[in-house]
Parts: C-alpha cells; structure tokens; sequence
C-alpha cells in the first residue's frame, strides 16, 4: 500500500492531513505542485504543517515556469485552464511514479460535487475525500486550522482561497484585494500583464 496526500497548503488540504494524522492513518507521501505564482506565505505554512506532523512535504512543479506559459497562451480562463492542468498532470505523474495505491484529496463537505467529476473515475487508483466523509465544510476546516495555530499570515482574513496570487478564478475582487493589501504583489500582476492581456 502507497498511500499518498494531495497537499495544495490550503485550509482543506491542512485539515485534511491533520484529520490523517490524528486518525493515525499510515501516509507514505505528501505532494504539493508549486510554482511562481504561489502565494509567498505559503511556503513558510508548509514548513509549519512538515515542523507540527514529521512529514515531508514533496514539492513538484512543471517543466516551463508559469510566466513562459503566460507569454504563449494568455491568461488562464477561470473554469479550469492550462495552470489547472499543469497542476493536475504533474500531481497525476508523480502518484504514477510512486506506485500509488490510494490517493487522499482534501475536498470540503461543500465541493462533494468536485469528487464525482469524470477526472477523479478516471484514476486507476481509490481516492478518498477525508473532509467529505467527516462532513467538514470549508469554514469548518478553517476552524479547525486555526485553533492549531495555522494563520497563513492573514491570508484567510482578506481570501476565500489562497491558491495563486493572480488566480483568475478570483476575478475582479481578488485584484481589488490584491491592490488594498498586497501592493507589491500588484504591482507584479501589473507588470505580467503587460505581457499578455488580461482576461480574468
């Protein structure tokens, strides 16, 4: 058995390897896609979560850095995209590598929809949707983060997500956002997107 975590460094996937943790489930793998788009904040959450579990957190990323693939192909669209499929066929490379056996991905009681897509039939190994099963929403694990002293330095307090900085699924408020709290980040967008049109 190769039991492996879908780690994204969010509220869900957090509560989620934690709920493993406690339940004393056997993990053999922890792996999170990054890339340069990724929040800062992040990867210092992330050395917390491996500091509070003795887990390793396995990064991978993909072969062309996000800001190449922005120059070729425009902004990702906000339904899926290629930054959503980079993602997922990387995630999906290494658990073929590893030999997975079982995949755990951190989808809230309030996605259930997410776990029935045609994506999720279509991998030749179970998967299982720890928060689902307990019945924890996204606020829920929220909660649940916070009370074991997980902050991602405020993100959550100005966020619903806290994926890529620029993720087109925030649309027009997260730029917005983005401008009133984080204007060196802004500036950044600015600057990309000077390189292609912005279509969020």
């Amino acid at each position: 058995m190769v039991n492996v975590v879908s780690f994204s460094g969010g509220k869900d996937s957090t509560a989620m390897l934690h709920l493993l943790v406690e339940a004393g489930v056997h993990i053999d793998c922890v792996v999170r896609f990054a890339c340069e788009w990724d929040w800062p904040q992040l990867d210092e959450h992330c050395r917390t979560v491996e500091r509070n579990t003795g887990l390793h957190i396995e990064v991978v990323r993909n072969y062309r850095r996000f800001n190449d693939l922005l120059r070729r192909y425009g902004w990702p669209k906000s339904a899926g995209g290629w930054c959503t499929a980079s993602k997922r066929d990387n995630v999906l490379k290494y658990m073929r590598a590893v030999k997975a056996t079982i995949e755990y991905i951190g989808f809230s009681a309030d996605e259930a929809h997410r776990a029935e897509r045609k994506g999720m039939a279509k991998r030749k190994w179970p998967v299982v949707f720890p928060l689902i099963e307990a019945g924890m929403t996204g606020a829920d694990a929220l909660a649940y983060c916070k009370a074991r002293g997980y902050t991602w330095d405020g993100l959550y307090d100005v966020f619903s997500r806290v994926s890529c900085a620029w993720c087109p699924k925030g649309g027009k408020r997260q730029l917005r956002l983005l401008r009133e709290h984080y204007p060196a980040l802004y500036a950044e967008w600015e600057r990309l997107d000077k390189v292609t049109p912005c279509t969020p």
